[in-house]
């Protein structure tokens, strides 16, 4: 020790202190680096490029909303928005926001029961996109529909707020299911891609991408 070879004497809690200071700092890991990865559109196809590997996969509309989806990352897009981008404006010309909204006229118990078994079809629904159970998927949209027409009609919702409705739990389950589809094919081209977007894609009445933790990833979409 230095202080040996100094002949210098301490009492025991300044010579701990003494070789704490002495220890090799330790120094903290750096985080892993920001990978970059790349999508771009060619024609009917995309490019999808990470880590210096690139594959190809077919222009489809799931490939579409993949993209609006990463090149805003953490931005909230309501599945309207994104079949509006995608595939033009629609017809129905509600605001996003109150589409699914059972109206002010609704009592606290109504609203409530309303909401329920919306949410109970939409939640088997979903169980049935991530299980690619798609038929399932698409005969319990058709009891979402059912449900929707017969509260309508029984609430004196107008015609107009019933096609609202009605447009946008279409959408969540046609662009959910695209969504999925895409990922997938991606996934089996280019596994490290379709699994960073796999786990970061949220999907539902409103859809977003924020890579998922441990993530180190920054997309750059080249529509």
């Amino acid at each position: 020790m230095l202080l040996a070879d100094l002949d210098v004497v301490l009492d025991p809690e300044s010579r701990a202190l003494v070789d704490d200071l002495l220890q090799p700092a330790i120094r903290p890991t750096p985080d892993r680096a920001l990978e970059t990865a790349t999508l771009t559109r060619d024609g009917r196809w995309w490019e999808v490029a990470l880590g210096g590997t690139s594959t190809r996969v077919p222009d489809t509309k799931g490939m579409r909303y993949v993209a609006e989806l990463v090149a805003r990352p953490g931005v909230e897009r309501h599945v309207l928005d994104l079949v509006d981008r995608v595939e033009g404006v629609s017809d129905v010309g509600l605001d996003r926001r109150h589409l699914g909204d059972a109206g002010p006229a609704l009592d606290g118990r109504a609203r409530a029961a309303y909401r329920h078994e919306i949410e109970r079809l939409r939640s088997e629904i979903d169980d049935a996109l991530a299980a690619d159970l798609f038929e399932t998927a698409e005969g319990l949209q058709q009891d979402l529909e059912s449900l929707v027409g017969q509260l309508a009609g029984a609430f004196g919702l107008g015609g107009r707020d019933r096609r609202a409705a009605s447009a946008a739990e279409k959408a969540r389950l046609n662009v959910t299911r695209a969504i999925r589809t895409a990922v997938r094919t991606l996934r089996a081209a280019l596994p490290a891609a379709g699994a960073i977007l796999d786990r970061g894609i949220h999907t539902g009445r409103f859809c977003v991408y924020q890579a998922a933790e441990g993530d180190q990833i920054r997309w750059i979409v080249h529509p």
